[in-house]
């Protein structure tokens, strides 16, 4: 393995704002730092309400560089039309335009881009546009100091790695929506007229020159294949709905997508990625996914969520006990809600192989009155103290859940940078991941923090595991 330290990111999304900067072609790439416009006075309050979530490129490919991030999964997200439609008093209250400004000025898509979504659910022809434009990237970067390339396996990503002042991306996919699912239309198929066109779209993407390496099966919205988790809360959950399928199990279409996704008859496997998914699909897939481990230990299948936190609970069932409102995420030191991961799946995780990437979202990370305090601290480094706790005991979480040295191996970063995230507020950006590994490990050392979990691992071997050497050891496993 590669000797040379830097950082990977198990989600993030350095191509969302620039594939959006335009339509029907984008006028920005993926190495700009876009800034969100917020011009004339409605645009500047909906700025001012929303100052958790950063106004400009966390993920750009510059940021990236600047970071250290040389390896980063590239997360294909055509957007879920249930972000476009909200709900009828908003839309009364704002009308059409102040609607399209709310959301211009909240995700920092062009307003013709967030127009042009409105017409249409045709998110497989979204989703190819997608991956030409990020397959178009490739190349020198303006300044001609940087470069970037995407990969198909570990063979290529160890060979690119050995390059001076280059950026790796691995392609994945954010919700199986995208294979033609999730549009009022999905409802008027028979299920053999949605297996068949479902069946079609996954074997097109396996034919890309980089087939996407995960796959979200769901995202926040009903896609008509599993469902979702609860994620949204207020003032979010006041503007959109995503009621419709929540909380539901795998459906045949789901199951079908699932076995087209990781057979290997008709491509490359795809990994499942479980992030989103609902806790009743969780369990029936990782019920799947543990029997066929067993049944097949010589072509094990890893649980992956790349993105997320620690809910606490112990068990599956105790993290749905009390439904997910406000109430259960206040006064808990983690946040509570089903979406994030138990003990009990932290085992299971780890028993198949697969990673937790714990997210840079502080809002997934700690209860609301931790986050709370925190947020409001005027001290930056004593801010930035107690960010590294929260971090850690995300992670003491994972361990202590697997109960022994082992655990360790299953925790990985996935910061989903660019996705809308309330960020942590000393380390907005890709940049700033040096930053958070300096304080990680200062964090160790000047308070031997939960010591007793370190086993014999020193913190910069802890951080260096987390930030690069779990990550990198996967891909040699399974990204074949």
């Amino acid at each position: 393995m590669n000797n040379e330290i830097f950082t990977v990111d198990l989600h993030c999304h350095p191509n969302l704002k620039s594939f959006n900067s335009g339509y029907p072609k984008p006028k920005r790439n993926m190495w700009e730092n876009i800034e969100h416009k917020a011009e004339g006075r409605f645009a500047k309050t909906v700025n001012d309400i929303s100052q958790h979530v950063l106004k400009e490129s966390q993920t750009n490919l510059y940021k990236l560089a600047q970071g250290n991030v040389r390896v980063f999964q590239i997360s294909l997200y055509p957007t879920e039309r249930g972000f476009m439609h909200m709900r009828n008093i908003p839309k009364i209250l704002l009308g059409k335009r102040g609607v399209n400004t709310l959301q211009s000025v909240i995700t920092g898509y062009e307003m013709e881009s967030v127009v042009e979504m409105k017409k249409h659910y045709r998110y497989f022809e979204d989703l190819e546009r997608e991956y030409e434009y990020v397959y178009e990237q490739q190349g020198k970067s303006p300044d001609k100091k940087q470069e970037f390339m995407l990969v198909n396996n570990y063979t290529e990503l160890e060979q690119a790695l050995k390059k001076k002042n280059t950026l790796i991306g691995i392609i994945t996919i954010e919700g199986a929506h995208v294979f033609g699912t999730g549009a009022p239309k999905t409802d008027e198929l028979s299920l053999v007229e949605l297996k068949e066109q479902l069946t079609t779209n996954i074997f097109a993407v396996k034919q890309w020159k980089f087939p996407p390496f995960m796959v979200n099966l769901g995202h926040h919205f009903w896609n008509h294949l599993t469902g979702h988790a609860t994620s949204f809360k207020r003032p979010i959950n006041g503007l959109i709905n995503q009621n419709k399928g929540k909380d539901k199990g795998i459906t045949k279409a789901g199951w079908h997508v699932i076995h087209e996704l990781l057979s290997r008859q008709n491509g490359k496997r795809i990994i499942i990625d479980t992030k989103h998914m609902s806790l009743a699909a969780r369990k029936e897939y990782y019920a799947f996914v543990t029997n066929y481990n067993v049944v097949n230990p010589e072509d094990m299948i890893p649980i992956v969520t790349s993105h997320a936190g620690m809910n606490g609970f112990s068990t599956m069932d105790s993290s749905i006990k009390e439904p997910d409102k406000v109430y259960k995420i206040r006064h808990h030191r983690f946040y509570r809600w089903s979406i994030n991961v138990s003990n009990e799946e932290a085992r299971i995780i780890h028993a198949s192989g697969g990673l937790i990437g714990l997210m840079m979202d502080r809002g997934m990370l700690g209860g609301l009155n931790t986050i709370q305090t925190v947020a409001d601290m005027k001290d930056a480094e004593k801010q930035r103290k107690e960010y590294a706790r929260l971090f850690w005991d995300n992670a003491f979480q994972i361990v202590k859940a697997v109960g022994n040295k082992k655990g360790w191996e299953t925790v990985a970063m996935g910061s989903d940078f660019d996705g809308t995230i309330t960020h942590m507020d000393t380390y907005e950006s890709a940049a700033k991941m040096p930053l958070l590994e300096n304080d990680l490990i200062e964090y160790l050392e000047t308070y031997r923090y939960q010591a007793e979990l370190w086993y014999d691992y020193t913190p910069q071997k802890l951080v260096r595991k987390i930030m690069q050497t779990n990550a990198m050891a996967f891909y040699k496993r399974f990204f074949v």
